[in-house]
């Protein structure tokens, strides 16, 4: 299923933070950002690609202990349930913990306590990757499914649209939003928008990644994905939720509402009896 993009009205969003909280941002992105140039960040190795997936790396964020344990879960169910060999960089201030990943390449970066930073990572990490196609997922995604599939569906959709980048339909902050946790893109074409999308989260006028990207999104871009391979795990699990009675779709987005407000307990038993999960990830809650 496809959906038209149809650029936002500013007046529409949620309303910008302050002037003063944005200066704020601004002083910790400037400071996070010379910390980064003085670590440098190293070219990246290719990697052995995936023959069912060629000139393809699949990227990911882990910023702190929770986050990089929730991504080694989502390595997992990629190789396992996603059939995935291919090259997988991780964005990270703990390399350490993906040292005996085969294949996993870690990315460091400084600490930040400060979500949008960690956010305005995911544009960068296109820059610092050399594959001609790109997936970014968030650690907390589960795959259910081999992935190969999709990535030739996600390569015939760029071939269809007006877009180097692709990404799901989401309803926040507004009806017809893009959702930041599961993006495709043709990297070097994608560039100049991830660099338009990185200038809106440095500058702190929103507090949430997908604001930004759903401001500055332009009549093409980003465009839509024609399936419905991608959901989130309350639309399978809460009350008055539609529920989906066959295999679940390929990629579920667990999400940290889900991780901090439903009993661990159920989350741990869902997550294996139904989404297949073999390597459980330790931290739930807050």
């Amino acid at each position: 299923m496809s959906h038209e993009n149809t650029p936002m009205d500013p007046a529409n969003l949620p309303i910008p933070r302050s002037i003063s909280k944005r200066l704020r941002h601004y002083r910790r992105d400037l400071s996070w950002r010379a910390r980064l140039r003085r670590q440098g960040v190293a070219k990246q190795p290719v990697g052995q690609a995936d023959p069912n997936c060629p000139d393809f790396a699949v990227a990911a964020i882990a910023i702190s202990r929770k986050y990089c344990d929730w991504c080694l879960s989502m390595i997992d169910t990629l190789r396992r349930a996603g059939e995935y060999q291919g090259p997988v960089y991780v964005v990270t201030n703990r390399p350490k913990m993906f040292a005996d990943e085969p294949n996993v390449f870690p990315i460091k970066v400084p600490y930040s306590r400060v979500r949008l930073i960690s956010k305005s990572c995911k544009p960068l990490l296109f820059e610092w990757l050399t594959q001609r196609y790109v997936a970014y997922i968030d650690a907390d995604i589960v795959v259910t499914s081999p992935i190969a599939g999709w990535y030739a569906r996600a390569r015939e959709r760029l071939t269809e649209v007006e877009s180097p980048l692709l990404a799901y339909l989401a309803s926040n902050p507004v009806p017809k939003s893009f959702h930041g946790g599961l993006l495709f893109a043709e990297r070097e074409a994608a560039l100049p928008f991830f660099a338009r999308w990185l200038a809106m989260l440095r500058s702190g006028r929103y507090l949430s990644d997908q604001v930004a990207l759903k401001r500055i999104a332009t009549a093409t871009t980003p465009a839509y994905y024609d399936d419905e391979a991608f959901v989130y795990l309350y639309k399978l699990v809460e009350p008055g939720e539609a529920a989906y009675d066959t295999v679940p779709p390929t990629f579920v987005h667990v999400t940290d509402r889900m991780i901090k407000d439903h009993p661990a307990d159920d989350l741990r038993a869902y997550m294996t009896d139904t989404l297949g999960v073999v390597r459980l990830p330790e931290h739930f809650g807050s």
